[in-house]
Parts: C-alpha cells; structure tokens; sequence
C-alpha cells in the first residue's frame, strides 16, 4: 500500500480548498480498498471517501483519519446492462455508452465527479437522477464486508441515498440503460452541454450549493404573495434557488475570497483563494437572506467536512 501522511487535499477538489489529510491514499482495485479500510481498522482510524472532489466543501484544517480516493474506473458492457466502478468519471461513463449505442444517461451531461459521488448523492437534471437508471450497488458495509443492495433498498430520494444515512462505500453498481438514436442522443448532449457553458459559470466551484426546494416542502401560496413566479417552475415542481438568490439581488457578492456566481446564484466561486470560512460565512449569509425574504430555510446540497 502506498499511504502518504500530510497531502493537502485542496488539489484533489474543485473548490481547491481543503487542508492536508493526516493520511491518504489512492485504490484503482478493490484488494488495495480491502488493505487500505484494514490499515485504517488497525490504527482506529476514521474514514473518509474520496471521488472526484465535488459537491465538497473541505475545512482549511484537514481530515483527520485516513482519506481513501477512489479510482476504481471497472466497465463492462452486458447488452443493456452497464457494469461500472465507482471510481469512474460521469463523462467519460456518459461517452463510452453512447459509444457503445446505449442511451438513457443524457441527464448526466456536463455533471462533473465520479460514478460513486453520483449515487451517493443521486445526482441528476431535467427531472432525472441516478436513480432512474440504478438496477444494483456492489458495496462495503461497516464491517467492510461486500454486499449487494437492489434500487429500493438505496433508498433514494432528491440528491439523497442511503450512502448519505450509513458508512457504506461504493464499489461498483449496475446500470439499465436503452439502445436508442444515438445520433438524437448526442445532439441532446451538446445541446445541454452548450447551454451549462453559458448559464453556469467555469471558475473554481463546488457546483450547486444548495438543495433545489420541492414544492411540497413550502407554503406555494405564501411564496405567490412574497413575489416568486411559481408558474414558471410547475413542470418540475422545484424552485430553483439560484433563481431566488438572483430576485433578491445577491449575485455578485463577495465574502473575502469567495463570490456568489454573477452567472448563476446557487454557485459560489473560489475567485482569489478563498479560505474554507469565506465559503461558509457567505453560505451562512444566503441562507439568512432567503429566510428573512421568503421563509425557506434552504439546505446544503454540497457535503461540509
């Protein structure tokens, strides 16, 4: 096992923030996982899994504990059936089943991370998620042993999974996807692909950071009454967030090194190296401004270490 003490861990996020990990290390094969959750039982060390470093948050501090990186980027074709590891990167997933003439994964498009961070948080678009295409989840339970759990036990939800709930750590899962027109796929594919270009911005990020709000979870009237276009949002049945951080006018603002995006409110960028508590003041004050406005206590969709 190759484990290394003290690396800084900014240079494996997307904030590029993050302080050192006490240790860390990288497994492309599930042998070296096994080594590395073994050294870590050894030592009473605490875990943290590693994807590709988004949607994360790390405190200038450091983790303490062992820090596992997973690179494990298995791929099997199996007619419809996709076997992936959870080290793999969601494009390079997203590319090589359309190049294999399968479709269904459109959804995923232009999602930055790794196949693992994906279900954990059941990334998704356009009304979508990982869920819609999950079938089983190879897995390591708290006494890491292998295991095999089907869809409903994963027990998603919007941007949850029971991988947020337990220390479970992704392996590998199966997916279902359609042979469908490729060459309509790919069109839709660049379409989205364009269209996050120029709506989100490309600077240093986490991506969203706050939870989209269902409309179950609020007083859809009362939100009438304090100004939101509920109408515009009826399809999905969620208010963006970005979109109430744009009526109340805080794009643009900045906290020491941190800014809320000017192209998009619920990005907030690492624009001349923000520390990890210009990220969570500014958090901390687009919650506030939403609560006093509209009465909605928004929720985090980034995890905070």
């Amino acid at each position: 096992m190759n484990i290394q003490k003290n690396i800084e861990l900014k240079k494996y996020t997307t904030f590029k923030i993050g302080g050192p990990a006490q240790y860390f290390i990288e497994v492309e094969k599930r042998l070296e996982l096994e080594e590395a959750l073994s050294f870590a039982q050894e030592k009473n060390l605490k875990i943290f899994i590693l994807g590709g470093g988004t949607n994360l948050l790390i405190s200038d501090k450091g983790v303490k504990g062992l820090v596992i990186r997973i690179k494990l980027n298995k791929l099997e074709f199996k007619k419809k059936k996709v076997i992936v590891g959870a080290g793999l990167d969601l494009e390079e997933l997203l590319n090589k089943s359309l190049d294999y003439g399968l479709t269904g994964l459109e959804f995923v498009t232009g999602i930055p991370g790794t196949v693992g961070g994906a279900i954990r948080g059941n990334a998704g678009t356009y009304g979508l998620a990982m869920s819609d295409v999950i079938q089983k989840i190879i897995y390591l339970d708290e006494n890491y042993h292998i295991k095999e759990m089907n869809k409903k036990e994963a027990n998603f939800k919007y941007r949850h999974s029971i991988f947020k709930e337990k220390s479970y750590y992704i392996l590998e899962a199966q997916l279902e996807l359609e042979k469908g027109n490729i060459g309509e796929a790919r069109k839709l594919v660049r379409e989205r692909l364009e269209y996050r270009y120029n709506t989100q911005p490309q600077g240093l990020s986490a991506g969203c950071i706050f939870k989209n709000i269902n409309f179950a979870e609020v007083n859809v009237e009362d939100l009438k009454k304090r100004g939101v276009e509920i109408e515009k949002f009826t399809k999905f049945q969620k208010i963006p967030v970005g979109y109430l951080v744009e009526k109340i006018g805080l794009k643009g603002k900045t906290i020491g090194g941190a800014q809320i995006s000017e192209k998009h409110g619920n990005y907030i960028l690492n624009n001349n190296k923000a520390s990890y508590e210009d990220i969570i003041i500014l958090i901390s004050y687009i919650k506030q401004q939403v609560r006093t406005k509209y009465g909605i206590q928004l929720q985090e969709e980034i995890q905070i270490i």
